[in-house]
C-alpha cells in the first residue's frame, strides 16, 4: 500500500494543541504526502472540525462514545463503534480509507469497520483494550519490545518502528548559565515520577568542573511524588545547578547546540518502561555526545555514540567519561555518526518503513 491520496482518521490520546509528539508529526508528515488526514482529538462534549493551518490537515473534536462501552457485549460495542465513525465520516465530509490509532481506550474494535485499521502503540501506557484492538487491526506497530511483546501476543502481524526524528532548522546557540566551559543538559517533563535525582546528584557532585542545566516545567509542590525527591531539593540551591524553566519547542535547538553533553537519567526500576524516550532521537539529532542510563531500544549502540550504563550506580562515571573525551567525542566525525542515526529514522522514512511492511503483510 502507498500511503499517498488517502483519507486517514488518526486517533490520538493527546489533543492537537499538545506539545507535538509521534502522533502530531505523522499527521502532518502523512498530510505533506498528499493524504487527507484527519486528526481525533481524545473525545469531548460536541462537534467540530477546523483547520490546521496545514494543507489536507484538519483537527476533530467529537463527543464521547457511551458511558462503559469497553463492558458491553462485543456485538453491541462493534455496532456503536461503527455508527460512530460513521459520523464522523458525515461531520467531515470523506469516506476513511484507513484508521491510524495511537490510542486503544476509543475505536478499540475494528472488526465492522471497512477501513484498513492500524493499531500503533508508542506509550507503553497505553494498555487499555490491547487484546481486541490487536486483534482486530489489520497490523499493529510499536516501538519498544515491551510493548511489542504484549501486542504479539494477539497479532503476529506487529512490526517495530523507532520513533521517528523530526529535523529542526539549526539555531544559533543560546548562553547558558555557569561559570564552567562544559556544559551538562537535560530536556523533558522535570515533574515526572521516573528520574533519577538521586543519581543525578551524584554526578553533579563527582563532576566540579561542568554546569548542569535542566530545561522543562517544574512543579515543587509534586515533586514529593518522585521517590528521588530530596536529592533534587538539594539541588535548587546548588552552585553549579540550573533550572530554566519551560521552553518552546522552537527553541530547543538553541539550547542543545550551546551544550556539550545531553543527558538522560531515569530510575534503575524504570529502565523497561522508558526503554524508548523520544528525546533520544532529538539528541542524536542534534549530534551531541549523550550519556544515559540503559535504554534498552538503543543498547546497540555503544561509546562514543552513547555513552550508557547499565546500573544507574555508574552514571556519573558515564558523565566522568564524557567530560574526559569531550574533544574527540564531540568532533565532527562522531556528530554525523550520531545524526545519521537519527536521520535514518525522519518520519517520512519510518512512513516508508510502515508502506513496506503493509505490503509485504497484505
Amino acid at each position: 500500500m502507498n500511503l499517498i491520496d488517502k483519507n486517514i482518521l488518526l486517533i490520538s490520546p493527546e489533543p492537537w494543541d499538545h506539545i507535538f509528539v509521534s502522533k502530531h508529526h505523522y499527521a502532518r508528515h502523512l498530510a505533506e504526502r498528499g493524504n487527507r488526514v484527519v486528526f481525533a482529538n481524545p473525545p469531548q462534549d460536541k462537534w467540530s472540525v477546523h483547520s490546521t493551518g496545514i494543507d489536507n490537515l484538519k483537527v476533530l473534536n467529537y463527543p464521547k462514545f457511551l458511558k462503559g462501552l469497553r463492558k458491553l457485549p462485543s456485538f453491541v460495542s462493534r455496532r456503536l463503534i461503527k455508527h460512530k465513525l460513521q459520523q464522523i465520516e458525515k461531520h467531515c465530509g470523506l469516506t476513511f480509507d484507513i484508521i491510524w490509532s495511537f490510542d486503544n481506550s476509543v475505536f478499540f474494535d475494528f472488526t465492522l469497520l471497512d477501513t484498513y485499521n492500524i493499531s500503533h502503540i508508542v506509550d507503553l501506557n497505553q494498555d487499555f483494550e490491547t487484546k481486541k484492538a490487536a486483534q482486530t487491526a489489520d497490523i499493529c506497530f510499536y516501538t519498544t519490545q515491551h510493548i511489542g511483546d504484549r501486542l504479539l501476543h494477539f497479532n503476529t502481524n506487529a512490526h517495530f518502528i523507532n520513533h521517528g526524528y523530526n529535523a529542526k532548522p539549526s539555531s544559533n546557540p543560546k548562553i547558558l548559565p555557569g561559570e564552567h566551559s562544559t556544559k551538562v543538559l537535560y530536556a523533558g517533563n522535570l515533574n515526572m515520577p521516573y528520574l533519577d535525582w538521586q543519581h543525578m546528584q551524584d554526578a553533579i557532585l563527582k563532576n566540579p568542573e561542568a554546569d548542569f542545566i535542566f530545561l522543562g516545567p517544574l512543579d515543587k509542590e509534586q515533586i514529593n511524588q518522585n521517590p528521588t525527591w530530596q536529592s533534587l531539593t538539594e539541588l535548587f540551591h546548588h552552585d553549579r545547578v540550573f533550572f530554566l524553566g519551560k521552553v518552546l519547542a522552537d527553541e530547543l535547538p538553541s539550547y542543545y547546540a550551546a551544550a556539550d553533553i545531553l543527558t538522560i537519567c531515569y530510575q534503575d526500576k524504570h529502565h523497561e518502561d522508558q526503554a524508548n524516550p523520544h528525546k533520544m532521537m532529538e539528541y542524536l539529532g542534534t549530534g551531541k555526545m549523550i550519556a544515559a542510563t540503559y535504554t534498552g531500544t538503543f543498547a546497540q549502540y555503544k561509546s562514543p555514540i552513547i555513552a550508557m550504563c547499565t546500573q544507574n550506580a555508574s552514571f556519573a562515571e558515564q558523565i566522568r567519561k564524557c567530560i574526559t573525551h569531550i574533544k574527540e567525542w564531540n568532533d565532527q566525525s562522531w556528530q554525523q555518526k550520531r545524526k545519521a542515526i537519527a536521520q535514518d529514522n525522519s518520519y517520512n522514512r519510518q512512513i516508508e518503513r510502515i508502506e513496506n511492511k503493509i505490503s509485504n503483510h497484505a
